[in-house]
């Protein structure tokens, strides 16, 4: 068998010496495999690519027919290529390969013809590629070169020199062009000279230097349209690493952009007036607090101030004409504080509730348009539905001087509230006026103590911080028997008991005297049962409870659940409560008579007292308010009122109590007087309940 140089020879005769052996170099090392063959057919050569490809061996294939050596079915399917490779015309065929060394392979078959030195064909040659890789490789690079050219997403690549290298059609659709006619064109003749210094070249720098750059851009068309749109800059790097282009993105947010300033109006703004909100209030007060708090100390400074404006009647117009006419009425306040002058914010903070914000102004300024804001809704009547109705409002003022930064900077919450307590403080005052908050005025120091005492009731409702206690009432007489009334101690956080008067006054004022009853009743009834059977109590009920049907039904139900301890129980009422709820206090007071429970008529001559009432309540005792009994050792006037009361009260089977008994004279001058029972810190002071009764 020939060898592979005598092959080259009859191939290439004329090639002799380097050039040769340079042939069989390459032919031998070639990844790709190769096959030579004679017109015959006949394997003269391969290469070691194929053989270690296919699986033969030099002598299994040399000198061999193609036939024999490839199969019927591959020699079938190559014949019209050899048949034209053979007259001379290269082939050159894409198929998937047959035999088990290249099934499931792309292969790239090429049948080159070789001429021998006449020009008369003497053979071929055979190129046998793989090809799959590649074409895995073409497909992903076509789908991804669709998906961009179909993206709506306008991407590009730009060159070091600030011309477009490539454009998807979505990126040059926007600047007029087409993708193959954007392509070389500088960025100045695109997007505009403007656009290109004050924009793009820029951050286009920076991606250059090798920074990813996201930047956000607003662009206003022809016809005054703004779009917005994201960009994303990314370095282009070459297989150095060099970076030799900027990739391009741009999104268009328009849409997303339109929604987010949409909820970000709708957050800061009211709904109903279109007015700012509380959220947008508190933060324009958390930039005047900075402002201020850098200037304060100037005198000269003319500082800002936060004006509450609440509604005085707003719920009348409510309740009468319903909540369409509530609205109505708002927006007409809206609109009339849009007329103040000088007005930097305006906001509705909820409810009936209106705030304004004014700047570089003095207390003088500041009290004249509070006076405009007062005297406007006063001559601005409101009509609904043939009706009119008068507007009036409170006007709270906190001033953000150098008085209100003397302590320490205030926060925007404190701001709020100064102004929230003048503005009540105006309206406890009669409304339709004005009160300006100041650090060291009494009267609003007692109402942030108050707002104080108001969180320790509810703390103690939410975390059970009361406690029960008793204090004897003794009867002087000699017929009744003993009680205990019961009193009300709150647990502080520190475990020291606070006596609840301060504490009673702000839960009336904010209307939360009923729930502490409530639990005053339950907490009695469940103990009372479990005391000694003689054990008699009385209870106090506020005069809010007392006027509250919803209230009357609790008691009701409760006491049915110990119907056993009804005729060791009776209820103080207080006279005030009883008239000013005559109706209710008389279906209360029936209830409790009904079930057997007694019922005092507490504080009886503390301001409306009158014996004509009396004969309203069915009572069992009076209990005489404390300043009637006075001096009453003494006092000849106040002997007279006492045996007054004791007589009528006598002549309608009415035990008398006597409070504030200091001493045994006091006492004895009571008896003599006829009073049935005493209290005070002569009879016994208040204390525990454990340690009164025992359980």
């Amino acid at each position: 068998m020939k060898n592979l140089a005598q092959d080259a020879a009859a191939v290439l005769p004329d090639l002799r010496g380097p050039a040769d052996d340079a042939f069989r170099t390459a032919f031998q090392v070639s990844p790709i495999r190769m096959i030579y063959y004679d017109t015959d057919m006949i394997i003269r050569d391969v290469n070691t690519a194929f053989l270690e490809n296919d699986g033969f061996t030099r002598g299994e294939v040399i000198g061999r027919s193609m036939r024999a050596v490839m199969g019927d079915a591959i020699c079938e399917r190559a014949r019209p290529a050899i048949e034209a490779a053979l007259r001379g015309e290269p082939q050159v065929s894409t198929t998937w390969g047959l035999r088990r060394a290249t099934r499931d392979r792309l292969i790239r078959i090429r049948h080159e013809p070789v001429f021998d030195a006449s020009g008369k064909v003497s053979g071929l040659i055979v190129l046998i590629e793989d090809t799959t890789e590649l074409y895995e490789l073409e497909s992903r690079v076509s789908m991804h070169e669709e998906v961009f050219r179909q993206s709506t997403e306008a991407m590009a690549i730009v060159g070091l020199d600030f011309r477009f290298i490539w454009s998807n059609p979505a990126n040059a659709r926007t600047w007029g062009h087409t993708a193959e006619s954007i392509v070389g064109k500088h960025l100045v003749d695109v997007i505009g000279e403007r656009g290109f210094l004050d924009r793009a070249k820029p951050h286009l720098e920076r991606c250059f230097a090798g920074e990813q750059v996201e930047y956000h851009f607003a662009h206003k068309s022809e016809n005054g349209d703004i779009a917005h749109f994201d960009l994303n800059c990314v370095p282009f790097r070459n297989s150095s690493g060099e970076v030799i282009a900027a990739a391009v993105t741009r999104r268009d947010v328009t849409s997303a952009t339109m929604m987010k300033a949409e909820l970000l109006r709708q957050a800061r703004q009211d709904a109903l007036t279109g007015l700012a909100n509380r959220y947008a209030l508190e933060e324009e007060l958390e930039a005047r607090v900075v402002q201020c708090a850098a200037c304060s100390g100037d005198s000269d400074a003319r500082l800002s101030a936060l004006v509450l404006v609440d509604l005085d009647g707003f719920k009348v117009v409510n309740d009468i004409a319903g909540h369409s006419a509530g609205d109505a009425l708002l927006k007409q306040v809206a609109d009339l504080l849009r007329t103040i002058e000088k007005v930097d914010m305006i906001a509705r903070l909820g409810g009936d509730e209106f705030a304004l914000v004014l700047s570089a102004c003095t207390a003088e300024k500041v009290m004249a348009a509070c006076q405009t804001i007062i005297s406007a809704l006063d001559t601005t009547p409101f009509d609904w539905g043939g009706a009119r109705y008068s507007v009036r409002a409170s006007v709270g003022v906190a001033m953000l001087d150098n008085e209100a930064f003397e302590a320490a900077t205030p926060s925007i919450y404190d701001v709020i509230n100064w102004a929230d307590r003048a503005c009540r403080l105006a309206k406890e005052r009669g409304g339709s006026r004005v009160a300006v908050y100041h650090p060291k005025d009494t009267e609003i120091r007692a109402r942030f103590e108050e707002t104080g005492n108001l969180r320790v009731v509810q703390d103690a409702l939410l975390n059970g911080r009361f406690e029960l206690y008793v204090m004897p009432i003794a009867p002087i007489d000699g017929v009744s028997g003993h009680y205990y009334e019961v009193l009300l101690r709150i647990v502080g956080s520190d475990g020291q008991m606070l006596a609840p008067a301060a504490f009673i006054s702000a839960a009336e004022r904010h209307q939360m005297m009923i729930p502490v009853d409530k639990w005053v009743v339950r907490n009695v009834l469940e103990r009372l049962r479990r005391a000694p059977a003689d054990l008699q109590l009385t209870v106090n009920l506020s005069g809010q409870s007392v006027g509250d049907p919803q209230f009357r039904d609790f008691l009701v139900s409760a006491l049915d659940d110990f119907p056993d301890v009804h005729g060791r129980l009776s209820f103080e009422i207080t006279e005030t409560s009883a008239v000013r709820s005559m109706e209710t206090a008389r279906d209360l007071i029936k209830a409790l008579r009904g079930r057997g429970c007694g019922v005092i008529l507490d504080d009886f001559g503390s301001g409306l007292s009158s014996f004509g009432y009396l004969r309203k309540f069915d009572v069992d005792m009076l209990k005489i308010d404390g300043n009637i009994i006075g001096d009453v050792v003494n006092d000849p006037v106040q002997q007279t009122i006492v045996a007054g009361i004791v007589a009528v009260a006598g002549k309608m089977d009415v035990r008398v109590v006597a409070e504030f008994v200091a001493d045994e004279h006091m006492q004895e001058t009571l008896r003599d007087l006829g009073v049935s029972f005493v209290q005070g810190y002569y009879v016994g002071r208040p204390c525990p309940w454990a340690e009164a009764i025992g359980t």
